[in-house]
């Protein structure tokens, strides 16, 4: 059970009937459950790592999703980078002024005051003024278009206005689908929610900290990759200069300039110099966010004091239970009415025995919207799924239900009933086994597909012929020879799978945030037999390499490691939180005179959306 959605007997409902195999992928086609007609579980995206998939109108979807730029970064694959390279150059002592020059040291303030006046005077003489004081589009960092500085870099106010129109304009296209509770027509200072920190916040304080965060992320990656050499390939120069000259296409179309409709778009001070910096440091950054999640590796000591540190987090307790919602919004009648079933309750089945008398308004409900085609079925399906596991994080239940299930002194066998007044839904639960961690093997591996010409891939019943199989295996072969012949890292074969693999799921191409062919965290089962098998076989090492076929086509497999559930979750908890605190460790320094004239989004009611005082 997913600990983010625990109400499993809505979404195992569900209809699977609108699935479309025309736009399944081939990664998703290999996996068994897939293959033998299982039913697909809807769920809805969590915004703990905010990302909008839509493609944008004027810009590549390769790096801009619906006027957001998104760094395809594995949920699983998050890592710490290195500390910055120390300088090693020093300075030579010198004599100082008073001492050269026999003037006392008390004099010496004057004179350097005098100086640093007399350089700012010349500067003024030959820049005027406005050089200091007035923003610009052209990206140049004079102090007046400074509106943040993450660690060196300074950050200009029409960045500023891009990264803000994107955060804004996503809130507020999933609030329009019912995802947050936002009134467009209402002073967002006035509106209020809560943040990541579980903070009471504005929606205006939280759309401008979002806005920094972002670009905080951004930066300090672009920082990292700078000192370490990192520069664009020709393919990302080339897409950069498609995305300008699509923005220029189109803002011929409505007759204006490119600076006047990008401004239009993403706020003042934001022009064509901005959306070509912006993409450099995002393809940079992303360049070396793909190095390091490869290369970042934590040891089997660092996992286990991780986990050591971090149990609660890991040891799941297994339990059965029914939901009985209110009768009548009645909550004391409802959950008298439960205890007295808590006390005919001694096994499972007795539990399962009571879900039509127990559960019977939730089936009524099931069965009206179409999820069931009877009361019957419907029962049956709710005893099917009756058991469910949680870690003592769970939100999903009542605190005090959580803090029972993990209680030492609650006994397999025992049976509670939770009243959840905020979903006005009474829980009866029987605790089924003790905390454990999840032990079951689950492995991670590099792959590339390769599929011989002319295949379809929409077909979920693909056959390959002979010829076929021969000459995906030969081209498959060539690949690997030619990772052989080279470095045989890890990092290469990354790189050889984004370049030939035919499956996106697994690569920047797709929209699932894997890089390099990756696939973690993999349950036996999952994908296609021969996958799975080489991969679980007991005698891989990591690096090991090989050729195994499928209905398919050919996969070049690289083979990372195979470990308990519970260590492959801490590892990549563990490098989300050591990516955490690289990315958000940076300073940040925010400019005054620039953030008030940075933009500030207004209620739809308003006509002035541009600019405003900073909040």
């Amino acid at each position: 059970m997913d600990e983010k959605d625990f109400d499993l007997q809505n979404e195992n409902l569900a209809s699977s009937d609108e699935h479309d195999e025309k736009n399944v992928q081939p990664a998703e086609q290999m996996q068994e459950a897939d293959a033998k007609g299982a039913d697909e579980k809807v769920t809805f995206e969590e915004n703990d790592n905010w990302k909008f998939d839509g493609e944008a109108q004027t810009l590549n979807s390769n790096v801009i999703e619906n006027d957001v730029f998104e760094i395809h970064i594995p949920e699983s694959a998050k890592y710490e980078t290195a500390e910055r390279p120390k300088k090693t150059a020093s300075v030579k002592p010198q004599e100082t002024p008073a001492k050269a020059k026999g003037i006392k040291g008390d004099k010496i303030h004057f004179a350097l005051i005098s100086v640093v006046l007399a350089l700012v005077i010349a500067v003024l003489a030959v820049l005027g003024t406005f050089y200091y004081t007035k923003p610009n589009s052209d990206e140049r960092m004079n102090p007046g278009n400074v509106a943040l500085k993450v660690s060196e870099t300074p950050v200009s106010i029409g960045m500023y206005n891009y990264y803000y129109s994107c955060i804004v304009n996503n809130y507020l296209t999933y609030a329009n689908y019912g995802y947050y509770d936002i009134d467009t027509s209402v002073d967002y200072n006035k509106q209020k929610t809560t943040n990541s920190d579980g903070k009471e916040v504005t929606w205006a304080q939280l759309f401008k900290d979002e806005t920094i965060k972002q670009i905080q992320y951004i930066t300090t990656y672009y920082e990292k990759a700078v000192d370490e050499g990192i520069t664009l390939t020709s393919a990302q120069k080339k897409s950069i200069n498609e995305n300008l000259d699509s923005l220029k296409s189109t803002a011929s179309g409505q007759n204006v300039t490119v600076d006047k409709y990008i401004a239009d778009t993403y706020g003042d001070y934001c022009g064509q110099a901005t959306i070509k910096k912006m993409l450099e440091q995002c393809y940079i950054a992303e360049n070396y966010y793909q190095q390091l999640s490869v290369n970042k590796k934590f040891s089997d000591k660092e996992i286990k004091n991780f986990f050591n540190k971090n149990k609660e987090d890991y040891e799941n307790v297994t339990f059965a239970y029914l939901q009985v919602p209110y009768e009548n919004d009645d909550a004391k009648a409802t959950l008298e009415k439960c205890n007295g079933y808590v006390k005919q309750i001694k096994s499972e089945d007795d539990m399962k025995k009571l879900i039509p008398t127990a559960c019977k308004s939730l089936i009524d409900n099931f069965v009206s919207q179409g999820y069931a085609k009877d009361a019957e079925s419907c029962a049956e399906l709710l005893s099917a799924n009756i058991e469910a596991s949680i870690t003592a994080k769970e939100s999903s239940l009542v605190e005090d239900a959580v803090n029972w299930l993990f209680d030492d002194s609650t006994k397999i066998g025992d049976v509670k009933a939770f009243d959840d007044s905020s979903n006005k839904i009474v829980y009866i639960l029987y605790k089924v086994k003790d905390p454990q961690p999840n032990t079951e093997e689950v492995y991670s591996v590099r792959q590339i597909l390769i599929m011989p010409d002319g295949v379809d891939t929409s077909k979920s019943d693909v056959k390959l012929t002979d010829k076929q199989l021969a000459e995906a295996r030969k081209k498959a072969q060539k690949i690997l020879d030619k990772y052989n012949s080279g470095a045989k890292t890890e990092l290469e074969f990354a790189k050889l799978a984004e370049k030939y693999s035919k499956d996106t799921e697994s690569t920047s191409s797709g929209t699932s945030g894997n890089y390099g062919g990756y696939y973690g965290g993999v349950t036996q089962g999952t994908m296609v037999e021969n996958f799975n098998d080489w991969s679980m076989d007991d005698s891989r090492k990591y690096g090991d390499t090989g050729i195994v076929d499928s209905k398919y086509g050919c996969h070049i497999m690289y083979f990372i490691s195979k470990q308990p559930k519970y260590l492959f979750d801490c590892e990549t908890d563990l490098k989300e939180k050591t990516e955490k605190e690289f990315t958000y460790g940076s300073s940040v320094k925010q400019y005054k005179g620039a953030m008030n004239k940075t933009k500030v989004t207004k209620p739809t009611s308003s006509s002035d959306d541009s600019t405003a005082s900073a909040q």
